[in-house]
C-alpha cells in the first residue's frame, strides 16, 4: 500500500468515524430539567395530592443535593388537578404546551383520563395513584397496586366472619366500578351472595331511599366503594341516624383524615389497605419532621416514581421513548412503597395489601375478634 492510498484511506476511516459521531452521540444537556408534577390540591382528592407533591418533592430535592446529573437541577414544575376532570385536563395541557415538559409525575387518580393524552401528546406519565387505566399505552406508568389486591383480603375476611349475604353500593366513576367488579368477582369464589346493588352518582349526599331498601333485606354487611369521602360519609352519618346497623367494608379511599373529621359516624369501617413495610415507615418519620403532617397513603409512591424518573435520567434516557423503555426493563426496583416492576401495562406486579379498621377515629389494623 503506498503512501497516496494510507493518506486517502485514513481520510475516508476519519469521514465515517465523523459521521457515526454526527448520528449517534448525544451531547448531554446544560440546564434545568423540567419535570412536570400534577397532583390534586384541591377538592376531595387534596389530601392524597399534597401527600404526592410533597413525597415527589423529597425526592427531587435529595437528587438535586447530590448534584449528579452533570450538574443539572431538577425543577419541578407543579400543577393542581383540582380533583377534577376539565382541570386536570388543563393542567396536563399547559405543563406541555406552556411548560414544555416531557416527563410528568402524576396525576392523583384519575389515570382513566391522562393514559389517553399522554399517548396523544407524546409525554411520559408516572402515577403514584391512577388505579384506573382505561387505555394503556406505552407512555403510561402506574404504581398504585391493582384493585384485585385491594378486595382480595375484604372478601377472606367476610368469608372468615361467616357473612353469606350483601349489600353493595358504588359510585357511578371508573374506580368505584372497577373495585365493585373486581368485589363481584372475589365473592363468587367465596360462596357469598350480593343480594342487591346499589349505584351512585360520584358526588351523591342523600342515601336515605337506599339506606331504607337496605334495611328491608336479609343481609349480613354492606360493602361500599365510594367515588370521594363525602358521599362515604355522609352514608355512614345518615346510616346511624336511620338505625341501620351493619358493619361497612370498604376501600382504600376511607383513610383520609378529613373523613373522620367531617364523619365521625365512619367509626367500625373496615377496608383495605397497602402493607406498610419498615421503610415506609421510616420514610412517614422523615415525612412528618419535613412537613409536619402525616404522609397520605400515596406519598411514597410518588416518592418513587420520582425516584424512577431520575434513574432513567441518570441512565442517559432522555426522550420519552427512552425512559419508557427503560422502565419497562426494571425489574425489582427496591422502592420505599414496594418492590416494584412492571407489567406490559404499565401496572406494577404486586402488591399486598392488609385490612384496617377505623377505631376512636384513628386509621389502625384491624384484630379480628
Amino acid at each position: 500500500m503506498n503512501k497516496k492510498t494510507k493518506i486517502i484511506l485514513g481520510i475516508v476511516v476519519l469521514v465515517v468515524v465523523i459521521i457515526l459521531i454526527a448520528v449517534f452521540y448525544k451531547p448531554i444537556e446544560k440546564g434545568t430539567i423540567k419535570i412536570g408534577g400534577l397532583f390534586h390540591l384541591t377538592g376531595a382528592g387534596a389530601f392524597w395530592g399534597t401527600g404526592e407533591m410533597n413525597g415527589a418533592l423529597m425526592a427531587v430535592n435529595e437528587e438535586n443535593s447530590k448534584n449528579e446529573l452533570n450538574g443539572r437541577k431538577i425543577e419541578l414544575v407543579i400543577e393542581d388537578g383540582g380533583t377534577d376532570f376539565p382541570k386536570t385536563t388543563n393542567a396536563i395541557q399547559k405543563l406541555i404546551n406552556i411548560d414544555g415538559v416531557k416527563i410528568i409525575i402524576g396525576p392523583t387518580w384519575f389515570g382513566q383520563l391522562a393514559s389517553p393524552l399522554a399517548k396523544q401528546f407524546n409525554v411520559l406519565m408516572i402515577s403514584p395513584s391512577a388505579g384506573v387505566v382505561s387505555e394503556p399505552n406505552p407512555y403510561f406508568f402506574d404504581v398504585w397496586p391493582t384493585e384485585k389486591h385491594e378486595v382480595e383480603p375484604i372478601v377472606s375476611l367476610m368469608q372468615k366472619k361467616g357473612i353469606k349475604n350483601v349489600a353493595l353500593i358504588y359510585s357511578l366513576n371508573d374506580f368505584s366500578q372497577l373495585v365493585r367488579d373486581n368485589f363481584v368477582e372475589q365473592v363468587k369464589l367465596k360462596d357469598i351472595n350480593i343480594v342487591k346493588e346499589f349505584p351512585v352518582n360520584p358526588d351523591e349526599k342523600d342515601f336515605k331511599t337506599i339506606i331504607l331498601q337496605i334495611k328491608k333485606l336479609k343481609i349480613d354487611a354492606i360493602y361500599g366503594t365510594f367515588a370521594f369521602y363525602p358521599s362515604q360519609g355522609a352514608f355512614s352519618k345518615q346510616a346511624k341516624e336511620l338505625d341501620l346497623n351493619l358493619t361497612l367494608y370498604s376501600s382504600s379511599g376511607t383513610e383520609i383524615p378529613d373523613l373522620v373529621q367531617a364523619y365521625p359516624e365512619v367509626e367500625g369501617t373496615i377496608y383495605g389497605y397497602i402493607s406498610i413495610g419498615l421503610k415506609e415507615i421510616k420514610f412517614a418519620e422523615d415525612y412528618m419532621k419535613m412537613f409536619n403532617s402525616i404522609p397520605s397513603p400515596s406519598s411514597a409512591y410518588a416518592y418513587d416514581s420520582a425516584q424512577l424518573i431520575i434513574k432513567a435520567l441518570k441512565a442517559g434516557k432522555q426522550t420519552p421513548e427512552e425512559i419508557s423503555d427503560y422502565l419497562r426493563s426494571i425489574k425489582d426496583f427496591p422502592g420505599i412503597s414496594n418492590t416494584i416492576s412492571f407489567d406490559d401495562n404499565g401496572r406494577i406486579i404486586a402488591k399486598e395489601f392488609i385490612i384496617k379498621t377505623v377505631k376512636n377515629g384513628q386509621f389502625v389494623p384491624y384484630e379480628s375478634n
